[in-house]
């Protein structure tokens, strides 16, 4: 994680207080735009800049997993939780616990996914 956001127009300056500003609340933080706009580069430095940094960062390509693994995925399972399932699989929201979650391109996920992800959001609480 060497990029750096770049560039000393009034936007970008604007960008970089707000990264500071937001950086230290601990709060979950959702940045928007359109592909290519460096969202990543956004998530990356308020990473940097928090008291999250050193513990996990977690990338997570929406687009890329289909939806028959998506809960799977995201919330892991707990072995003979189904069959097939031998041994737990720890997802995607366990392993960033007190780190960092960055979940691209959400807005590809089912509605109910999406539903389900606000939910831990809001209760900080989920099941495998």
């Amino acid at each position: 994680m060497d990029n750096e956001l770049i560039g000393i127009s009034k936007n970008i300056h604007r960008i970089r207080e707000l990264i500071d500003r937001v950086a230290q609340t601990g709060l979950n933080t959702i940045v928007c735009g359109e592909t290519g706009v460096g969202k990543e580069l956004i998530v990356q430095s308020l990473y940097q800049k928090s008291d999250r940094v050193g513990k996990p960062f977690v990338k997570v390509n929406c687009a890329a997993l289909p939806d028959s693994l998506l809960e799977s995925e995201m919330f892991g399972y707990e072995q003979g939780a189904f069959t097939g399932a031998e041994k737990e699989r720890v997802g995607h929201l366990k392993h960033a616990n007190h780190g960092t979650l960055f979940l691209d391109e959400i807005g590809t996920l089912p509605l109910e996914m999406q539903g389900k992800l606000l939910r831990v959001l809001q209760d900080g609480e989920y099941t495998p």
